[in-house]
């Protein structure tokens, strides 16, 4: 499989710092984490609730207070159930000098597929009091709190190793037919969201029967094909309705969704309201940050 072609297109960060930082509760756009992987480690804390975190398809349940690992290239996605979470997404390359050395050594591993590193689940220790340390110090920006994150990323790093949570590969194997399956249809699906799309198209994009398609896919996404795509669909159109200036019509129809009454009604599956309920608890959520900001 040529990772390039499946890698999730959204930027982690600025090219001098790339690390992104995100806050996830149920006002979210994505508060569902969609299967997808790339190329950065991820760092996953519950805050409360817990979320249902399939690697590679293997669900791991992680609960307030716990942790979770994301190496690169996993194919990864998640269940909140009333979860609040936070994710740090960042490029491991940030860690080394330019060309080879003793650190790049250490870290080229994690991101050229010859490690695996353990998924953690703990509330204690050191290794997580770094990780939470890395957490807040991105959630609160204080003053170089830059160099604080840069630290507490290498020193986590470090903390893996050491805890004898990273397992070099002797021989990396590549990525089984239907891992490159999955992947490729994610991708097309990414790419096509706005265009009209059946269960047709999608067997013929991973050049299998509708059969087969709709059981591994659901077998790795938890949903049908088609629940995919209209899942993927809702999401874009919250991102949009979002927007300033942009109409509830404007994201149904730039979302892929060409009838308003079937747009209401898959959004309202999907979210638990309409979506000028939906539109009407952001703009809410607006107005009381900017009274507090006051």
């Amino acid at each position: 499989m040529k990772k390039e072609r499946h890698l999730e297109e959204k930027p982690h960060g600025v090219p001098d710092f790339p690390i992104q930082f995100y806050h996830v509760d149920k006002d979210y756009p994505r508060y569902e984490m969609p299967l997808h992987w790339h190329g950065e480690f991820e760092v996953i804390r519950v805050l409360s609730g817990s979320l249902g975190l399939y690697l590679n398809n293997e669900k791991h349940t992680l609960r307030a207070g716990e942790i979770g690992f994301v190496g690169s290239g996993v194919l990864h996605r998640g269940e909140p159930c009333d979860a609040v979470y936070e994710c740090i997404v960042f490029d491991l390359n940030m860690l080394c000098r330019h060309g080879s050395g003793r650190i790049t050594g250490y870290v080229l591993p994690l991101f050229s597929g010859g490690a695996e590193v353990e998924l953690v689940s703990t509330a204690s220790g050191t290794l997580a009091d770094t990780v939470n340390a890395f957490f807040d110090c991105l959630s609160e920006e204080g003053p170089y709190f830059e160099l604080m994150a840069y630290a507490k990323a290498a020193e986590m790093v470090y903390l893996l190793y050491t805890e004898n949570r990273i397992r070099i590969r002797e021989k990396h194997v590549p990525a089984g037919n239907r891992r490159q399956m999955i992947a490729a249809l994610v991708e097309w699906i990414e790419e096509n969201y706005t265009e009209r799309i059946t269960l047709a198209d999608l067997a013929q994009v991973a050049k299998t029967n509708e059969k087969y398609l709709c059981r591994f896919f659901k077998e790795y996404t938890g949903k049908s094909p088609i629940d995919y795509v209209n899942g993927l669909r809702v999401e874009r159109a919250c991102s949009k309705i979002a927007e300033e200036n942009r109409t509830i019509t404007e994201a149904a129809f730039d979302s892929g969704f060409n009838d308003m009454s079937y747009f209401c009604k898959i959004f309202k599956r999907y979210k638990g309201m309409t979506p000028r309920r939906y539109k009407k608890t952001l703009e809410s959520h607006a107005s009381l940050q900017r009274e507090l900001s006051l």
